[in-house]
């Protein structure tokens, strides 16, 4: 005989009679219900007639089902009867001499797993995007605030690293600048582009063009990053146009 959960008190039984019970604990009288478009049985209380299926969402108009007696318990209300507020009952463990699982799965009016449903499947893959969006956010406001702290209480030593010494050439002023591409914030991916824009003029002033040409590509890369770093999408495509700029980049 098979078993089954029932969704009032947890108790687990074997049922006897296909077509429902009453619970050996509760007292609470149960029918079962199967779906017409995929064969899922589940709980339903005795009489229903209209109800939508939790495994595929099917809209069926009555169920087959027997009153086994009067419930101990109110009728559910019209709403609850239209919702389908049904449990789907879970497969009985198999003894030892018992048909393996897939066979047992091959038969139509077979008991169904209780895994969840592909609507069910969804909405935790949305609350788990939602949640990990929330924390990225709340880091990089975390880290935000914990960097302008320092920077407030240690003032003569921030000015000193962020200020490039007068003797450097354009190319090491621009060396200096670029080791700030290591902190992943949006403002500071908006400052480095307008050093860097200051650099490409330096080095065009200098001569040296070719670099000149390549800076201003470095700046492009820079604030096509902050772009998709402020988005929080997809970092594929910023990434690989940092690198290559990077890579013509004569710093060591």
């Amino acid at each position: 005989m098979p078993e089954v959960t029932c969704p009032t008190c947890q108790t687990r039984q074997e049922v006897a009679d296909a077509a429902g019970y009453s619970c050996v604990s509760c007292g609470s009288t149960w029918a079962f219900a199967t779906c017409e478009n995929c064969g899922v049985r589940f709980h339903m209380r005795p009489g229903t007639t209209a109800w939508t299926c939790p495994e595929c969402g099917h809209e069926n108009g009555s169920a087959e089902m027997v009153d086994l007696g009067a419930d101990t318990e109110p009728p559910p209300e019209p709403q609850a009867e239209a919702d389908a507020e049904a449990f789907v009952e879970p497969e009985a463990t198999p003894s030892p001499q018992a048909p393996p699982r897939r066979a047992a799965r091959a038969e139509p009016t077979g008991a169904r797993s209780g895994a969840p449903s592909r609507g069910r499947l969804a909405t935790i893959a949305v609350i788990g995007i939602v949640a990990v969006l929330v924390i990225a956010f709340a880091l990089s406001a975390l880290g935000g605030d914990g960097t302008d702290t320092a920077a407030s209480e240690t003032p003569g030593a921030s000015s000193s690293a962020a200020a490039p010494s007068s003797s450097l050439t354009p190319t090491e002023t621009l060396c200096l600048h670029l080791r700030d591409i290591q902190l992943l914030r949006v403002d500071n991916y908006t400052h480095l582009a307008g050093e860097l824009a200051n650099d490409a003029a330096a080095i065009q002033a200098e001569g040296d063009a070719t670099l000149a040409a390549a800076v201003t590509k470095m700046r492009a890369a820079v604030l096509a990053y902050r772009d998709a770093l402020a988005a929080q999408g997809d970092m594929t495509a910023a990434t690989q146009q940092m690198s290559k700029a990077d890579a013509a980049m004569p710093c060591g």
